[in-house]
C-alpha cells in the first residue's frame, strides 16, 4: 500500500514543487507547512503544504512564485475532484491554518512576556563577557542576565517580542516559540530627544556585525538577526526614514555553496534603492574557505573605510 505522505509529496514534485529540506514529518503531524522549493532563492519559501491523513487522506499544495495550487486526495486525479469536494478539503485546510496562527500567536505572546521579565530583571552587561571580548566590541543596548547577553528583539512599534540570548562561548538562542520575523535589534539610529540620529542607517544581519559598525563608524545600526529577515527589516526601515540613506552591510559567506549572507544583502538592499557594503571587496579572495566572515571579524579601521566605499561608490 502507498505511503500517502510520499504520494502527495510525489504529487508535489510532478506539479513542478519541490522542497529542498525535509517537510514529511511535519505533513504527517498534520502542520501547514511554509518551505523552500527547488529554484527559490536562499531565504526565500514559496511553498506551502498540508496534508489531512484522517479518513481519506487529502490536502492542498502551493507555490506562490509559480502561481500553482492543487487540491488532492489520495486515490484521485485532482481533475476529477467535483467543485463541492473542493471546496471541502480548501475549507478544511483553511480551518487547520486559522487554528495553526492562533497556537502561534499564543505562543509569541507568552514568549514576549518572558522577554520582558528577562529584560527587566536584567543588569548591565559585562565588557568583559567572553563573547564581547572575543568579537572586540561594547555592550551597545544590551543586557546581562546571568551568564547570558540579552539583544531585545523589537518591532516597528519599538516593542519588545523576543530576545536572543548569547553565551560566551558564542551559543546563541531565541526564546522558544517566540517570534522573530519582522523583529530586530537597533542602535543609535535615534537621539535621546527621538529625534533621528545623524548620517546613514546601516543595516546586517547580527548583533556582533552591526555593533562593530556601530563602533567603527558611530552610525546607527539595526540588526535583522537572520539573513532571512534582512528584506523585511530593510523595508520596515526604510518606512521610518523615508529621507536617511540605508546601507545594508553583509556577511560574506563564500564558503558555502551558495552565499546566502551576500545574496540577501543584495536583494535587500535592492528592495529599498540602499547602498551595499561588504567585507572584502567582491572580487578579493580574502577570508577562510572554512567559515564566512562578517564585519566583526575584520578590524574597525576595515569596516569604517568599507562603510565609507559603499557611499563613495554609490557617488562615482
Amino acid at each position: 500500500m502507498t505511503d500517502p505522505v510520499s504520494e502527495f509529496l510525489d504529487a508535489m514534485g510532478a506539479a513542478g514543487i519541490r522542497p529542498v529540506e525535509p517537510i514529511a514529518d511535519k505533513l504527517a503531524a498534520g502542520d501547514p507547512v511554509r518551505f523552500r522549493a527547488d529554484g527559490d532563492k536562499p531565504g526565500r519559501r514559496n511553498g506551502w503544504a498540508w496534508l489531512h491523513l484522517d479518513g481519506v487522506p487529502a490536502g492542498v499544495f502551493r507555490h506562490y512564485r509559480l502561481g500553482v495550487r492543487t487540491v488532492w486526495r489520495a486515490g484521485s486525479d485532482p481533475c476529477s475532484l467535483s467543485p463541492a469536494e473542493r471546496r471541502t478539503i480548501m475549507a478544511q485546510a483553511r480551518e487547520c491554518e486559522a487554528r495553526r496562527k492562533a497556537e502561534t500567536e499564543a505562543k509569541q505572546k507568552a514568549s514576549a512576556s518572558t522577554a520582558r521579565d528577562l529584560w527587566r530583571d536584567a543588569g548591565k552587561a559585562d565588557p568583559a563577557h567572553g563573547y564581547l571580548a572575543r568579537k572586540g566590541i561594547p555592550p551597545f543596548g544590551i543586557r546581562q542576565h546571568g551568564n547570558a547577553l540579552l539583544v531585545p528583539m523589537v518591532d516597528c512599534g519599538f516593542r519588545l517580542w523576543n530576545v536572543q540570548r548569547v553565551y560566551p562561548d558564542g551559543r546563541k538562542l531565541f526564546l522558544s516559540g517566540g517570534r522573530t520575523d519582522g523583529l530586530f535589534w537597533s542602535h543609535g539610529a535615534f537621539w535621546q530627544d527621538g529625534r533621528p540620529s545623524a548620517g546613514p542607517l546601516v543595516i546586517g544581519e547580527g548583533f556582533a556585525t552591526m555593533a562593530a559598525v556601530h563602533h567603527a563608524t558611530g552610525h546607527g545600526v539595526v540588526a535583522a538577526m537572520s539573513a532571512r529577515n534582512l528584506e523585511t527589516v530593510a523595508r520596515t526601515m526604510c518606512k521610518l526614514f523615508p529621507s536617511r540613506s540605508l546601507i545594508v552591510a553583509a556577511d560574506d559567506d563564500r564558503h558555502l555553496s551558495e552565499n546566502i549572507g551576500l545574496e540577501a544583502a543584495q536583494r535587500a538592499a535592492e528592495s529599498v534603492g540602499a547602498l551595499l557594503a561588504t567585507p572584502f571587496p567582491a572580487n578579493a579572495e580574502t577570508g577562510s574557505a572554512d567559515s564566512g566572515t562578517d564585519f566583526a571579524d575584520i578590524p574597525s579601521a576595515e569596516v569604517a573605510a568599507r562603510i565609507a566605499q559603499a557611499g563613495r561608490d554609490d557617488h562615482a
